[in-house]
């Protein structure tokens, strides 16, 4: 048995989103994490076995994603064919944002030279 409670909303909550959204196009890393975090849940979601309670169709993947403080939508098969009128990716080339670390940027400049 697991007792709940419930809980009363926040009040005075900073927003943080415009924060972390401007450190994912300072850093590659940042942006990197945040979207393996949401695929990682979204996956989580998907596969959890009480599919009664965690239904996939349901899921608010818009606001999902600007919790993640998402830049845009990662290409995934539980998004494949769906549309997000209420999530506004950057107009930003993310693949033109890069490491603060520079081995890392070095290393990603290297790789993207032999894809070429």
């Amino acid at each position: 048995q697991c007792p709940m409670q419930e809980m009363k909303p926040q009040t005075n909550v900073l927003d943080l989103l415009p924060k972390l959204k401007s450190m994912a196009l300072a850093d590659r890393a940042v942006f990197e994490k945040g979207m393996k975090a949401f695929v990682s849940y979204v996956q989580a979601y998907a596969k959890h076995e009480c599919n009664l309670i965690f239904r996939i169709k349901d899921l608010d993947f818009a606001s999902l994603a600007k919790g993640f403080a998402l830049l845009k939508m990662p290409k995934m098969p539980e998004l494949r064919g769906k549309c997000f009128p209420d999530f506004t990716p950057v107009t930003v080339n993310t693949d033109s944002i890069s490491f603060k670390d520079k081995n890392r940027e070095k290393q990603r400049q290297k790789q993207l030279e032999q894809q070429r």
